[in-house]
Order: structure tokens, then sequence, then C-alpha cells
């Protein structure tokens, strides 16, 4: 009997069965991040902020840990750009298993603090069906709150105002057009760290690192397998 035993088939040493479990965790991990559409923004961590929601409350990035995190940065008399980004959030998160919804968070800084106020931002939110959403955070706080915040993120304010006013007369803010450049505002400059941003929609994980930047023109379908992913 102790000879069948000792040659039963299937039995693997606790060695080998700790070194399988090792190697899976580690495919697993690869092939998560291997799956993500954007441009890859490594694994740091997100840069932490605490500002005030259309709700009035205070929303920390830190208090959101454990949700995966769609973050961009709106102001709502855009005309365009913002209220796609937003529309598209919303559809993503439409879009995701009930499960799923429960670990993601959809997250918008202004960059128009003068103008945009809880009570507007509210308004706002209601305009696109996101006001009773409770994973939707419309951000807002003072300028001198803010400038670290969009400096950490790589905003710039000034250059999406003049965008804004330059929209009026039909033209980009440079005079220039940068659809076909890889580096036009919303997507990392060739060879360079640093963001230029119009439309950038940051994704982050769980556990509170960038992870990928998408666009405004990324479709919520793609938006919400990425969250999907980042929320499993």
């Amino acid at each position: 009997m102790s000879t069948r035993a000792a040659r039963r088939p299937g039995r693997w040493p606790a060695w080998a069965l700790a070194l399988a479990v090792a190697l899976s965790a580690l495919l697993a991990a690869c092939g998560g991040s291997a799956k993500l559409t954007g441009t890859d923004l490594g694994q740091e961590p997100a840069p932490d902020f605490t500002l005030t929601d259309h709700r009035g409350q205070t929303v920390s990035l830190s208090q959101l840990r454990g949700k995966a995190v769609a973050l961009t940065f709106i102001y709502t008399h855009c005309p365009d750009i913002c209220p796609l980004i937003t529309q598209h959030l919303a559809q993503a998160y439409a879009q995701l298993p009930k499960d799923a919804q429960a670990r993601v968070a959809l997250v918008a800084i202004t960059v128009d603090p003068a103008r945009d106020t809880p009570e507007v931002l509210q308004a706002y939110s209601a305009q696109h069906g996101l006001a009773d959403n409770p994973h939707w955070f419309a951000l807002t706080g003072d300028a001198e709150t803010l400038a670290p915040v969009w400096a950490s993120y790589y905003i710039d304010p000034g250059a999406i105002m003049a965008g804004e006013h330059a929209a009026d007369h039909g033209t980009p803010a440079d005079g220039n057009d940068h659809a076909d450049q890889p580096d036009h505002p919303g997507m990392p400059a060739a060879g360079s760290g640093d963001l230029i941003h119009t439309d950038a929609i940051f994704l982050i994980d769980r556990e509170g690192r960038w992870r990928v930047l998408l666009r405004s023109e990324t479709d919520p379908q793609t938006i919400a397998k990425n969250l999907e992913i980042l929320a499993g």
C-alpha cells in the first residue's frame, strides 16, 4: 500500500507546486497589462489630491483606492471635447458588468474653477445623466489648490482656455493642424516624458498607479474594456 501511495500520479512535490503557483501569478499579471489599450504610463503612483465634488463633499484620489479610476480634466463651458469625453465615460460605465461598476470611479477635474462651482458641476453632471451616479465625481476647488494638481498631471489650463478662444475663430490655438502628428494634444511627445494636454483620459489601477493614457476619440467600448481589466 505504501508503494502505491508513493507512486500515485498527479502528486507534486511542495516546491514544484509553489513554483507553479508563482509562475501562474506572474503570467496573469503580464497578461493583464498586455491587454490594456492606450499609451503605457508605467505603474508609478498617480499624484494624490483633495478637492470638492459636485455634491459639495471632499474627495481624495487616495480615498478611491480599491477602484479603477478614469480621470480627466474638463470645463463646463467647453463646447465640444469635454462633453464628448463625459459622454464616453458615461457610456463606458454603462457597458460594464454590475460587479465591475462597483469597482470603478469616474473623475473629472475642472480647469475653470472661477466658473465651475459645485452647483455648476452638479448641473453639468445632471445634463450628462451622471448626477445620481455614486461613482461619478466632478471636482473643483480654488485656483491655488488646483494649480499643483494640474501641474502634476501635465495640464495647462491657460492653453486650454486659449484653445477655447481659438475655436471661436475656427483654428487651433497655435494656428497649426495637429491631426496627423503623433505628439498632438493628449498624447505623450515622442521621446519625451511630458504630456501635452487637451483631451487626456488617465486610467489608474486599484492600487492607485498610473497605467494608460487614452484620448477623447477613444470609443466607450475600449474605455470599458480597459476599466474592466483594471477593476478585476
